[in-house]
Protein backbone atom coordinates (compact mmCIF):
# COMPACT_ATOMS: atom_id res chain seq x y z
CA UNK A 1 0.00 0.00 0.00
CA UNK A 2 1.25 3.31 -0.89
CA UNK A 3 1.93 5.81 2.03
CA UNK A 4 1.10 9.17 1.99
CA UNK A 5 2.11 10.12 5.80
CA UNK A 6 4.86 12.47 4.72
CA UNK A 7 2.48 14.69 2.87
CA UNK A 8 -0.45 14.40 5.03
CA UNK A 9 -0.37 17.90 6.43
CA UNK A 10 -0.12 19.24 3.11
CA UNK A 11 -3.08 17.77 1.87
CA UNK A 12 -5.36 18.63 4.97
CA UNK A 13 -4.60 22.30 4.14
CA UNK A 14 -5.53 21.89 0.38
CA UNK A 15 -8.20 20.17 0.96
CA UNK A 16 -9.82 22.80 3.70
CA UNK A 17 -9.12 25.49 1.37
CA UNK A 18 -10.76 23.28 -1.38
CA UNK A 19 -13.87 23.10 0.96
CA UNK A 20 -14.33 26.83 1.58
CA UNK A 21 -13.92 27.44 -2.02
CA UNK A 22 -16.39 25.17 -2.96
CA UNK A 23 -18.87 25.35 -0.10
CA UNK A 24 -18.97 29.05 -0.11
CA UNK A 25 -19.04 29.31 -3.50
CA UNK A 26 -21.86 27.82 -4.11
CA UNK A 27 -24.15 30.57 -3.30
CA UNK A 28 -22.55 33.00 -5.32
CA UNK A 29 -22.16 30.63 -8.33
CA UNK A 30 -19.14 30.70 -9.50
CA UNK A 31 -16.08 28.03 -8.09
CA UNK A 32 -16.03 23.98 -8.90
CA UNK A 33 -14.06 21.24 -9.69
CA UNK A 34 -12.61 19.44 -12.43
CA UNK A 35 -13.98 15.44 -13.85
CA UNK A 36 -11.23 14.00 -15.03
CA UNK A 37 -11.25 10.36 -13.58
CA UNK A 38 -9.33 9.15 -11.17
CA UNK A 39 -5.48 8.54 -13.17
CA UNK A 40 -2.99 10.80 -11.89
CA UNK A 41 0.66 11.66 -13.12
CA UNK A 42 2.94 10.07 -10.73
CA UNK A 43 5.44 12.81 -9.11
CA UNK A 44 7.26 14.88 -11.40
CA UNK A 45 6.02 13.29 -14.33
CA UNK A 46 3.44 13.89 -17.53
CA UNK A 47 0.88 12.69 -18.50
CA UNK A 48 -0.59 13.98 -22.29
CA UNK A 49 -3.53 13.76 -24.39
CA UNK A 50 -6.06 14.67 -26.65
CA UNK A 51 -9.62 15.60 -25.88
CA UNK A 52 -13.16 16.48 -26.76
CA UNK A 53 -15.85 18.16 -24.85
CA UNK A 54 -19.34 18.68 -25.85
CA UNK A 55 -22.28 20.45 -23.84
CA UNK A 56 -25.20 19.06 -25.84
CA UNK A 57 -27.68 21.90 -24.64
CA UNK A 58 -27.41 23.49 -21.07
CA UNK A 59 -30.01 25.63 -20.17
CA UNK A 60 -29.05 29.25 -18.77
CA UNK A 61 -31.02 31.30 -16.12
CA UNK A 62 -33.59 34.12 -16.43
CA UNK A 63 -35.05 32.51 -19.68
CA UNK A 64 -32.29 32.97 -21.88
CA UNK A 65 -32.61 29.91 -23.61
CA UNK A 66 -29.21 27.21 -23.85
CA UNK A 67 -26.26 26.79 -25.57
CA UNK A 68 -24.20 23.97 -27.13
CA UNK A 69 -20.91 24.41 -27.01
CA UNK A 70 -17.71 21.64 -28.78
CA UNK A 71 -14.26 22.41 -27.36
CA UNK A 72 -11.36 20.16 -28.25
CA UNK A 73 -7.87 20.29 -26.32
CA UNK A 74 -4.18 19.06 -26.36
CA UNK A 75 -4.16 18.12 -22.46
CA UNK A 76 -1.08 17.87 -20.33
CA UNK A 77 -0.95 16.83 -16.65
CA UNK A 78 1.98 17.23 -14.17
CA UNK A 79 2.57 15.51 -10.70
CA UNK A 80 3.20 18.01 -8.30
CA UNK A 81 3.79 15.67 -5.36
CA UNK A 82 2.79 11.64 -4.71
CA UNK A 83 -1.27 13.23 -4.34
CA UNK A 84 -1.62 16.07 -5.88
CA UNK A 85 -1.13 17.37 -10.21
CA UNK A 86 -1.63 20.20 -12.11
CA UNK A 87 -4.23 19.39 -15.20
CA UNK A 88 -3.91 22.33 -17.99
CA UNK A 89 -5.27 22.35 -22.03
CA UNK A 90 -5.65 24.42 -25.00
CA UNK A 91 -7.29 24.24 -27.79
CA UNK A 92 -10.25 25.71 -29.72
CA UNK A 93 -13.97 25.90 -29.20
CA UNK A 94 -17.36 27.12 -30.71
CA UNK A 95 -20.92 28.15 -29.26
CA UNK A 96 -24.18 27.69 -30.21
CA UNK A 97 -26.56 30.10 -28.46
CA UNK A 98 -29.91 28.76 -28.59
CA UNK A 99 -32.19 31.89 -27.74
CA UNK A 100 -35.77 32.25 -26.69
CA UNK A 101 -38.68 32.00 -29.45
CA UNK A 102 -38.94 35.14 -30.01
CA UNK A 103 -34.79 35.65 -30.96
CA UNK A 104 -33.22 33.83 -33.98
CA UNK A 105 -30.43 31.46 -32.84
CA UNK A 106 -26.44 32.99 -32.63
CA UNK A 107 -23.70 30.55 -34.20
CA UNK A 108 -20.09 31.67 -32.59
CA UNK A 109 -17.18 30.40 -34.88
CA UNK A 110 -14.80 28.61 -33.67
CA UNK A 111 -11.58 30.11 -31.86
CA UNK A 112 -9.24 29.97 -28.84
CA UNK A 113 -10.04 27.81 -25.84
CA UNK A 114 -8.05 27.04 -22.74
CA UNK A 115 -8.72 25.86 -19.04
CA UNK A 116 -6.08 24.89 -15.58
CA UNK A 117 -7.23 23.01 -12.47
CA UNK A 118 -5.73 20.45 -9.87
CA UNK A 119 -7.09 17.46 -8.96
CA UNK A 120 -6.06 15.57 -4.92
CA UNK A 121 -5.64 12.25 -4.34
CA UNK A 122 -7.79 11.35 -1.25
CA UNK A 123 -6.09 7.64 -1.46
CA UNK A 124 -6.57 3.92 -2.22
CA UNK A 125 -7.82 0.46 -0.94
CA UNK A 126 -5.47 -1.45 -2.59
CA UNK A 127 -6.53 -4.51 -2.02
CA UNK A 128 -9.90 -3.48 -2.98
CA UNK A 129 -8.71 -1.84 -6.15
CA UNK A 130 -10.68 1.70 -4.88
CA UNK A 131 -9.53 5.10 -5.09
CA UNK A 132 -10.76 8.19 -4.44
CA UNK A 133 -10.00 12.05 -6.25
CA UNK A 134 -11.45 15.67 -6.05
CA UNK A 135 -10.38 18.58 -7.81
CA UNK A 136 -10.63 21.91 -9.88
CA UNK A 137 -11.44 23.24 -13.35
CA UNK A 138 -11.95 26.14 -15.06
CA UNK A 139 -12.39 26.50 -18.62
CA UNK A 140 -12.65 29.47 -20.60
CA UNK A 141 -13.92 29.44 -24.53
CA UNK A 142 -13.20 32.47 -26.66
CA UNK A 143 -15.29 32.22 -30.31
CA UNK A 144 -15.36 34.88 -32.48
CA UNK A 145 -18.14 37.65 -32.65
CA UNK A 146 -21.07 37.50 -35.06
CA UNK A 147 -22.80 40.03 -37.08
CA UNK A 148 -26.47 39.27 -37.11
CA UNK A 149 -29.42 41.48 -37.61
CA UNK A 150 -26.96 44.52 -37.80
CA UNK A 151 -25.07 44.24 -34.87
CA UNK A 152 -22.10 42.89 -33.29
CA UNK A 153 -22.32 39.77 -30.62
CA UNK A 154 -19.70 38.74 -28.42
CA UNK A 155 -19.67 36.26 -25.76
CA UNK A 156 -17.37 33.82 -23.40
CA UNK A 157 -17.79 30.95 -21.52
CA UNK A 158 -16.63 30.59 -18.13
CA UNK A 159 -17.16 26.91 -17.12
CA UNK A 160 -16.21 26.09 -13.30
CA UNK A 161 -16.85 22.30 -12.58
CA UNK A 162 -16.45 20.28 -9.34
CA UNK A 163 -16.22 16.71 -8.75
CA UNK A 164 -15.59 14.06 -5.91
CA UNK A 165 -15.27 10.41 -7.62
CA UNK A 166 -14.39 6.86 -6.55
CA UNK A 167 -13.28 4.69 -8.94
CA UNK A 168 -12.91 0.37 -8.95
CA UNK A 169 -9.62 -1.20 -10.83
CA UNK A 170 -10.93 -4.48 -12.84
CA UNK A 171 -7.73 -5.46 -14.91
CA UNK A 172 -7.49 -2.77 -17.94
CA UNK A 173 -10.98 -1.40 -17.04
CA UNK A 174 -11.32 1.39 -14.74
CA UNK A 175 -14.95 2.67 -14.08
CA UNK A 176 -16.28 5.19 -11.51
CA UNK A 177 -18.60 7.48 -10.81
CA UNK A 178 -19.29 10.32 -8.59
CA UNK A 179 -21.11 13.98 -7.70
CA UNK A 180 -20.38 17.11 -9.70
CA UNK A 181 -21.19 20.95 -9.05
CA UNK A 182 -20.67 22.76 -12.13
CA UNK A 183 -21.92 26.35 -13.89
CA UNK A 184 -21.56 27.34 -17.24
CA UNK A 185 -21.36 31.49 -17.25
CA UNK A 186 -22.19 32.87 -20.72
CA UNK A 187 -21.06 36.58 -20.76
CA UNK A 188 -22.25 38.37 -23.72
CA UNK A 189 -21.78 41.99 -24.98
CA UNK A 190 -24.01 43.78 -27.74
CA UNK A 191 -22.09 46.03 -29.77
CA UNK A 192 -19.37 46.09 -27.46
CA UNK A 193 -21.32 46.79 -24.63
CA UNK A 194 -24.31 46.32 -22.12
CA UNK A 195 -21.84 43.35 -20.76
CA UNK A 196 -23.58 40.55 -19.13
CA UNK A 197 -22.86 37.68 -17.26
CA UNK A 198 -25.87 34.82 -16.98
CA UNK A 199 -25.23 31.57 -15.18
CA UNK A 200 -26.49 28.41 -16.24
CA UNK A 201 -29.77 27.03 -14.60
CA UNK A 202 -29.10 24.34 -11.99
CA UNK A 203 -25.73 23.39 -10.68
CA UNK A 204 -25.22 19.94 -9.80
CA UNK A 205 -25.09 16.35 -11.23
CA UNK A 206 -23.96 12.54 -11.43
CA UNK A 207 -20.68 11.61 -13.08
CA UNK A 208 -20.02 8.52 -15.11
CA UNK A 209 -17.25 7.27 -16.72
CA UNK A 210 -14.31 4.87 -17.39
CA UNK A 211 -10.98 4.49 -18.51
CA UNK A 212 -9.30 1.98 -20.32
CA UNK A 213 -5.55 1.00 -20.67
CA UNK A 214 -5.00 -0.09 -24.29
CA UNK A 215 -0.97 -0.85 -22.95
CA UNK A 216 0.49 0.23 -20.06
CA UNK A 217 1.56 3.82 -21.15
CA UNK A 218 -1.74 4.61 -23.39
CA UNK A 219 -5.56 5.28 -21.69
CA UNK A 220 -9.00 5.88 -23.31
CA UNK A 221 -11.21 7.62 -21.47
CA UNK A 222 -14.74 8.29 -21.63
CA UNK A 223 -17.13 10.52 -19.03
CA UNK A 224 -20.82 11.97 -19.61
CA UNK A 225 -22.01 14.17 -16.66
CA UNK A 226 -25.56 14.81 -15.74
CA UNK A 227 -26.61 18.31 -14.86
CA UNK A 228 -29.13 20.18 -16.63
CA UNK A 229 -27.72 19.85 -19.92
CA UNK A 230 -25.60 16.46 -20.94
CA UNK A 231 -22.08 17.38 -20.97
CA UNK A 232 -19.54 14.30 -22.51
CA UNK A 233 -16.18 13.83 -23.01
CA UNK A 234 -13.90 10.87 -25.12
CA UNK A 235 -10.20 11.59 -24.61
CA UNK A 236 -6.85 9.58 -24.38
CA UNK A 237 -3.81 9.96 -23.27
CA UNK A 238 0.27 9.10 -22.49
CA UNK A 239 2.08 8.71 -19.48
CA UNK A 240 5.38 9.87 -19.76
Amino acid sequence: MVSYSRCMNGRVILLAAFGFLFFTDIFSYSYAAPVYGTHMPEKNRWVWGIEGDFILDRNLDNEQGGVEIKKYFITGSYGLFKWLCFDGKIGVGDVEWHRTQTNADISYDTNFAGGYGFRIDCGKIEHLGIKGVIGFQHISVHPDAKNQEGHKHQVIIDEWQGSALISKDIGRFIPYLGLRYGTVDFIKWLDEQDRKRIHSEKFFGAVVGMDYWLNKKIRLNLEMDFLDGEELTIGMGYDF
